[in-house]
């Protein structure tokens, strides 16, 4: 009998019954190797029928980009989404798999969840490939500063060398190359980078990759095994969405964060964005993650938002399970609907527990129809 301490094993002899102790000793080291598991996600981890790498996280389609993408202007090359630290508290530790449109908004989320892998998935080509470039940056640079330095303008006779070397042979080599230029435009990405800084400055307990080592080397530690994809990807499609599901269904890791920035708000969850939804394999801690700029100002906006005055955001979480109810009971459904029924937590950020009142016999709408927010 070994002496007991933590973390050790006591083994009881079984004389009359070899095969009783031979179990018994393997289920003790079962329940020693959970013990010291403490901190990763709370689901099973037998049965996979995929692999948490790389080549284990490819899907098998993705959505062909639009031709017509709807927006009001004709790229979104960074957020301005200013106060994501009103999400921070229900995001931290989340775990699990995550999943989101748009670009370096992502990255602070990823961390604060310390997410087991992530799709970054967008019907913007261009979108897409400034993930791509964010991913190779943070590839290559061991530290925050070296990242962003990459994306100073004054650097850009450097770096194009550093993109050539990475994506030259790729289909999208020329997609990337005027990616990166739209990615220095005035207002895009260096001066959002400089804007996380400022804001950290105003709301200390904004930190993020920008200045939490931590959440940095988590990040690029996440990078460097292939676990953030960026990918072609639309709400509506019938692809990508469905493929990232059913890999996480494989890995049986749930998505726990779908974070759609304000896209939710440009259609009126036609049939193909509620398939998508519905069928998403998540958990009872999975949540959805929105900002609103349509009703932002009757709904309550916080402050130090870039544009106050013209177009300032509501911040919203919902939980994917209370989503569902309400895109299943309620077949007429758009966000202004939604936040209706919100619960206020702090200036601009509510949540959404309620139900739905009853069943609508209001027929779902079709994916041509979409409501486009003042922007």
């Amino acid at each position: 009998m070994r002496e007991k301490g933590p973390k050790t094993v006591v083994l009881h002899k079984n004389k009359k019954n070899p095969f009783l102790t031979v179990l018994f000793i393997c289920f003790a080291f079962y329940l020693t190797d959970c013990s010291s598991g403490q901190g990763q996600a709370d689901h099973s981890v037998f049965g996979k029928k995929a692999s948490l790498t790389r080549d284990g996280l490819q899907l098998s389609a993705i959505d062909t980009p639009p031709a017509d993408r709807h927006l009001h202007a004709e790229h979104y090359p960074s957020s301005n989404e200013r106060r994501l630290d009103l999400f921070k508290s229900r995001v931290v530790g989340l775990g699990g798999g995550y999943m989101g449109v748009g670009t370096d908004q992502n990255l602070t989320l990823i961390a604060w969840a310390r997410s087991e892998f992530a799709y970054l998935f967008d019907f913007d080509p261009v979108t897409v490939s400034i993930n791509r470039l964010h991913l190779h940056f943070i590839e290559i640079s061991p530290t925050y500063p070296e990242y962003e330095k990459l994306w100073d303008p004054k650097n850009k006779n450097d770096v194009l060398p550093i993109i050539e070397k990475r994506f030259s042979n790729d289909p999208e080599y020329q997609v990337i190359l005027k990616s990166y230029q739209i990615a220095l435009r005035k207002g895009a990405v260096p001066q959002r980078l400089g804007d996380l800084h400022k804001i950290s400055k105003v709301y200390p307990e904004f930190t993020s990759f920008h200045n939490d080592t931590k959440d940095y080397e988590f990040l690029r530690n996440l990078v460097l095994d292939g676990k953030i994809i960026a990918i072609d990807g639309n709400l509506l499609g019938d692809k990508t969405i469905n493929s990232i599901s059913e890999k996480a269904k494989e890995l049986e890791i749930p998505i726990r964060i779908l974070y759609t920035s304000n896209a939710e708000e440009y259609f009126r969850y036609p049939e193909g964005m509620r398939k998508n939804f519905l069928n998403l394999y998540g958990d009872p801690k999975s949540i959805v993650i929105r900002t609103v700029t349509k009703g932002a100002k009757v709904y309550g906006f916080p402050d130090g938002e870039m544009f106050p005055r013209e177009f300032p955001f509501h911040y919203n979480i919902q939980s994917l399970d209370n989503l569902k109810v309400w895109l299943t009971k309620q077949n007429l459904l758009y966000t202004t609907i939604l936040l209706r029924n919100r619960k206020p937590i702090v200036k601009g950020f509510s949540l959404i527990e309620a139900l739905p009142p009853e069943t609508t016999n209001s027929p779902v709408v079709k994916d041509s129809d979409n409501v486009t927010p003042k922007r």
